[in-house]
């Protein structure tokens, strides 16, 4: 019996350390290194990632330095605009998977003065041209014909600063046109871009209930400037008498006769872009201007 027992314990044991093993590909899985875990634009590929405005390759990995196609970059931007309605475009290949993607940008403006390529590996300017149409409907300052659509590109931050030379040829120390773009490039333009426009429709929001809040009723203008956590809302109010005054938050009560003009401001904290932006110039009406 004593024998039987220590075989049976044996076996149980044995085979429970079989069974406790790890499958062989689950171990290898489980040390499998995503090739951008130790990237320094890692938060961005995350975010894009996350937000469904760019995606993993089968096998988990993101590809960071991988060049980035026309219909990458314009599928990434339908996406940051959450675009869905769109046009047809004659000629376009049928079954390409970023058809729907190319009319979507046809109807809002993205290909406007683009020829269009979608398995062609973008420049800078090209990538630059792409976002500066996807946001000219949206802030007024990119709604003009530009020398350098990377100089705008990297004056907002869209694409890192890069030494080479502008379309014509005149070299530069920040603006070089002609270089690839990457698809970490890429996820860092789309990261900031998508967040700038979530913050616009948070500051409209903002604004609409600054705006419905104004009353003028016995020769007072009567409202309140909303208080919301993370974001700078201000007032910024010029009087004829040429005194400015700035109401950040709480009711406003003010003799409409002595108002000049107002300008109504969102902002994040900390930060100078302005998610939206009114002028108040025709009082005692309150009617408002987009500013932006």
């Amino acid at each position: 019996m004593y024998f039987f027992l220590s075989s049976v314990l044996g076996t149980v044991l044995t085979l429970s350390g079989l069974f406790a093993a790890a499958h062989p590909s689950t171990a290898q899985a489980q040390t499998v290194q995503k090739d951008y875990e130790n990237h320094p634009n890692r938060a961005a590929i995350e975010y894009v990632v996350k937000n469904k405005l760019m995606w993993l390759y089968p096998d988990g990995n993101f590809r960071p330095e991988q060049p980035v196609t026309q219909a990458d970059l314009v599928a990434g931007l339908v996406n940051v605009k959450g675009l869905t309605q769109g046009v047809p475009i004659p000629g376009f290949p049928a079954n390409h998977w970023a058809k729907v993607y190319y009319e979507r940008a046809k109807k809002d403006g993205i290909l406007d003065n683009v020829s269009i390529n979608p398995n062609k590996a973008l420049n800078r300017e090209e990538a630059g041209l792409l976002m500066n149409n996807a946001w000219k409907n949206l802030v007024s300052v990119f709604n003009k014909k530009r020398q350098s659509y990377t100089e705008v590109a990297v004056s907002e931050g869209w694409l890192p600063k890069k030494a080479g030379k502008f379309p014509n040829g005149v070299s530069t120390t920040l603006y070089d046109a002609f270089a690839g773009v990457s698809r970490v490039e890429e996820a860092v333009a789309l990261y900031k871009l998508h967040r700038d426009f979530l913050g616009m429709i948070e500051g409209e929001k903002i604004a609409t209930q600054f705006h419905q809040s104004l009353k003028v009723a016995g020769g007072y203008l009567r409202g309140r400037v909303p208080t919301i956590k993370g974001y700078d809302v201000r007032l910024i109010m010029v009087l004829k008498n040429g005194k400015v005054s700035s109401f950040k938050s709480g009711e406003i009560t003010v003799n409409i006769t002595q108002i000049d003009y107002m300008q109504f401001s969102v902002k994040r904290t900390g930060e100078a872009t302005a998610l939206a932006l009114y002028d108040y110039g025709k009082l005692p009406s309150i009617e408002r201007v987009n500013a932006r």
